[in-house]
Order: structure tokens, then C-alpha cells, then sequence
């Protein structure tokens, strides 16, 4: 403790009663704790704070001290009680006593100094330290996924991973908080957003580089000012936010827009608005992100596919293909025949937004009842709007679900393949991994990752984008029969589609 702390002082608004230190001189001064109040306890400390306060006295916290403390051992079964009733009494004998908490909790004085003890305790127990940080986004997702699969594989080679979160302070600043696979170790690494900072902590932590996963949440403006700091960084494509703010390609009719030109995709981010929440313009973001992308030591891609359409709109910049995971041998997985009048239960997995098909589910719901077709539709997740395709009667929806729940959930109700009816090019897809690990075979649009993985790796069938309604049920019916059909049709459906 002493190696850290130089002899500074932070005010408190009150002394913590289990470890206070007071001075005679304020004792007599101010007078005993006032037991008459307070009942069996809480609160009586705040009291003697306020009082001792009012006569001028400091309360300060002795920042080279450590106090064990087993917290609410006394009062247990009532704690909650006794601190109802006396709170109200201390903000009538100290009016304002809350606001005062309050403000200083917002303040958080004290966060450096929490911080800096972190710092010496992860130091002390690592003397060799070499540390990476990981930024990702503040939303959910695959890159939550993929960036905790990157810092364990850091923290196999003996570097430490730290990732990166943008996150709002309780007082409204904006800071970047530092999570850990040992999170509860080091629970107060947290900056200002800003590159000094980010600097800073960078060379207090040893790292020997940075991972730029998303600038969403921190800005783009933010992230480019850690890229010209000209410390080494690796940016992971995951999406394509970097020059798209409507993040998926999806446009107009909820379709993928065909990555048009620059007039275009600004008057489609006029209409229908940035999924970002990023304030830099189009041409902005755009220019950032080729800066970014361009003094990248490496920019790195799940899929040949997302590789081709960064490059297309970056065309000065050098991709690395990595597959986020291990190839599954899939090649033996099939469609299993069915007789024409069998009942076919068809898997979709995942949270099934716009992008990811809802539209086409919930006509093909309704196509299903309407002309009484013999398919059951077993969504295991659940969409933006679950309400309109209960109400068909024609699907079964399990809600949210935890990774392991996925095969059994796919044998309880005997699933026989599955339909991916995402419309926007995916980057990787960790939903096809999860539907191979599950032993089914895969319907999915020749878009995007899915597509590229199963031409490359089999386990399932690749039909056209923007398939008709009566086509797709065919397919769905009895996918066996157009195995191979759309490769030596030029992905044309012709007279296939037709047979019974």
C-alpha cells in the first residue's frame, strides 16, 4: 500500500463506521455517537459526520490502510429495515444529507486512486506482465463471442487480455472500461475516453498491441484517434459498420442495398437513419475508417466473402482470410426424405430480426396455414415480433436459450433440417456453426458467410436470394431434390421448382 500512495487525502461526505479513525480534539468537540437516535445502528456515523462537519472538521479517507471488513454481520436480519427508518432520520436532522452522497458519488473521487491499486496488484502478482486490449462494441452479439474466444487464446499464450468496453459513468462522463476473464480481480481499470488516456494505461499495462473489434459505442472519432497514436493494432471485421452505418447492407424493403454509390447510400441513410448511433457523417466515417484500416497491421476477415466487399469500398488496403473457427466436418450431414404427406419440422435459430428474415418467416407462416402445407416451423430463440407468427398456429417458438440448450431443444421436437433465412451478407454466422453442431443440415441464401461455408464445406443447400414464396416452400418440402440443381443452373430455379 505505502509503495502506492504518496500521502494524498480525498474528502468523504461521511466516515464509514466499522473503521473510523477520529481525533480527541473533534470527539470533544463535537460529542459521542447518539445512540437515543439511531436504535440498534446505522447511521450514527453519519450523524457524528455532519455535526463534526458543521464545526469545520475534514473527514478524509486514509488511502494507505486496508480494513478486512465481513459487511452486515450485525444486523442482518433487519438491515434493511433499520436503514429505512434511519435515513429518514438523518435527512431530517441533516437536510440534504442524500444530495450530498449523491453528488460525491457521481464525483467518484476516489476512482484513481482504486484504479492505481489495481494497477500495483496485477503488477505484483504478474512481475513479466505483457498485456493486449481487445475493444468491442456495447451492444450484444457474435463479437462478444469472438473477442472472449480471442482473449483466451492470449491468455493460453501467457499474455494477458484485457477487453475494452465504452460504457456512461453514473455521473454522464463517458469512459472505456477494462474487463478481464478475471474480471473480479482488477474491477476498477476504467479511463476518460480519450487517446491520452487510452496511452497511458496502454503503457502502465506492458501491451504490446491493441484489436479494434467495433468502434460503435466509442465513435468512430474516438477510435480513430487511438489508430495515430502509432502503436501497433489489428482491426477484426465483424460487420460492415466501417463504411455502412446501417451496419448489415440492408436497405430499402428491408433487402441488401447491393452496395451502391456514395449518393445512394446517403439518401438511404437519410430516410431511414444510422443503426450506429454515431454522429460522424457518412464521408466522415468513411475517411476515418480507410485511415484506420490503412496503418492496420493487419485487417482480418472471417470469410472470403466480407474480405471482397471491405476491399471493394477500400480499395487500397491488404485482407487476411481467418475463418473465426474451426471447420466442422460436415460433408456427411443430409436432408433426410420424406414421404410427400409427412409433417416436415423446420429449425430457424437465433433472435430473427429484419435482417435476419422475420419478413420472410412471417409470410411463409402464413402461406403454411393458409394452403395447409405439411410444415411446422420451430424457431428456437425468438424474433422482433413473436405476437404475428404465434398466431398462425404453424410455429413453435422456445425463446431465449443458453448454447448448450441447442441440440436437445433440436431433438425434443425432432427437428429434420433447418432455414436460415438471413437477407444481409453475413460475415461469419456462429448460427450455422451451432446448427452443424446440432447434426442438421442447413437451407441458407446464396449471400454473405453461409453461403461461402457451405459451397466450401457441404452441410446443407444454397438457394437463390429473394426466392419466391412458392419456391421456397418447395425447397423446404424436400431439399433433397435440389441438391446440386443451382450450381449446373447458374442458381436459376427453371422448371425444378415445379416438380412434385
Amino acid at each position: 500500500m505505502g509503495r502506492v500512495w504518496q500521502g494524498e487525502t480525498v474528502d468523504v461526505p461521511t466516515a464509514h463506521g466499522f473503521c473510523m479513525y477520529v481525533k480527541s480534539a473533534c470527539l470533544e468537540q463535537t460529542g459521542l455517537l447518539r445512540e437515543d437516535i439511531f436504535a440498534q445502528g446505522y447511521g450514527e456515523e453519519n450523524d457524528f459526520s455532519r455535526r463534526a462537519s458543521a464545526l469545520g472538521w475534514r473527514h478524509v479517507a486514509c488511502l494507505g490502510t486496508f480494513v478486512g471488513h465481513a459487511e452486515s454481520q450485525s444486523f442482518s436480519p433487519v438491515k434493511s429495515d433499520l436503514i429505512a427508518r434511519n435515513l429518514h432520520v438523518l435527512n431530517g436532522l441533516h437536510p440534504g444529507y442524500d444530495q450530498l452522497v449523491t453528488r460525491w458519488q457521481n464525483r467518484d473521487p476516489l476512482a484513481p486512486y482504486r484504479k492505481k491499486l489495481d494497477l500495483a496488484r496485477l503488477h505484483q502478482s504478474r512481475p513479466f506482465l505483457k498485456s493486449v486490449i481487445l475493444i468491442r462494441h456495447d451492444r450484444e452479439g457474435g463479437i462478444l463471442r469472438h473477442v472472449w474466444h480471442r482473449a483466451s487464446l492470449y491468455e493460453q499464450a501467457g499474455v494477458f487480455a484485457f477487453v475494452m468496453v465504452p460504457e456512461r459513468h453514473r455521473s454522464g462522463r463517458l469512459v472505456w472500461r477494462l474487463t478481464s476473464l478475471r474480471d473480479k480481480d482488477y474491477p476498477n481499470l476504467t479511463i476518460p475516453r480519450n487517446a491520452f488516456s487510452f496511452r497511458a494505461l496502454y503503457k502502465e499495462l506492458n501491451c504490446t498491441k491493441f484489436e479494434i473489434h467495433s468502434y460503435i459505442g466509442s465513435t468512430i472519432e474516438k477510435i480513430f484517434s487511438l489508430s495515430e497514436l502509432g502503436l501497433p493494432y489489428d482491426v477484426y471485421i465483424h460487420d460492415y459498420s466501417w463504411f455502412c452505418p446501417r451496419i448489415t447492407l440492408v436497405a430499402d424493403q428491408n433487402h441488401y442495398c447491393g452496395e451502391p454509390d456514395l449518393q445512394t447510400c446517403l439518401s438511404c441513410i437519410n430516410t431511414f437513419g444510422s443503426r450506429t448511433d454515431d454522429p460522424a457523417p457518412l464521408q466522415k466515417l468513411r475517411q476515418w475508417s480507410q485511415r484506420i484500416l490503412d496503418t492496420a497491421e493487419h485487417v482480418i476477415c472471417p470469410s472470403q466473402d466480407a474480405a471482397n466487399r471491405v476491399t471493394r469500398q477500400f480499395t487500397t488496403i491488404q485482407t487476411d482470410v481467418t475463418p473465426w473457427e474451426h471447420i466442422l466436418n460436415v460433408d456427411t450431414l443430409f436432408f433426410p426424405p420424406k414421404a410427400h404427406h409427412e409433417k416436415r419440422i423446420v429449425g430457424i435459430l437465433g433472435a430473427i430480426s429484419i435482417e435476419k428474415g422475420y419478413d420472410i418467416l412471417i409470410n411463409l407462416a402464413n402461406f403454411i396455414k393458409t394452403h395447409h402445407i405439411p410444415i411446422h416451423l420451430v424457431i428456437i430463440g425468438y424474433s422482433c415480433d413473436d405476437a404475428p407468427l404465434l398466431e398462425t398456429g404453424v410455429v413453435t417458438m422456445t425463446g431465449r436459450y443458453q448454447e448448450y440448450e441447442i441440440q436437445p431443444l433440436t431433438e425434443k421436437y425432432a427437428i429434420d433440417w433447418f432455414f436460415l433465412p438471413s437477407l444481409w451478407p453475413e460475415t461469419w454466422s456462429y448460427v450455422l456453426t451451432h446448427i452443424w453442431a446440432s447434426n442438421r443440415a442447413t437451407i441458407v441464401y446464396d449471400i454473405g458467410a453461409p453461403a461461402e461455408r457451405i459451397k466450401q464445406a457441404g452441410g446443407g443447400l444454397v438457394i437463390p436470394l429473394h426466392t419466391s414464396l412458392p419456391s421456397l416452400i418447395a425447397i423446404l418440402m424436400a431439399p433433397y431434390n435440389y441438391l446440386g440443381v443451382f450450381k449446373t443452373q447458374g442458381d436459376a430455379l427453371g422448371d425444378l421448382l415445379v416438380r412434385p
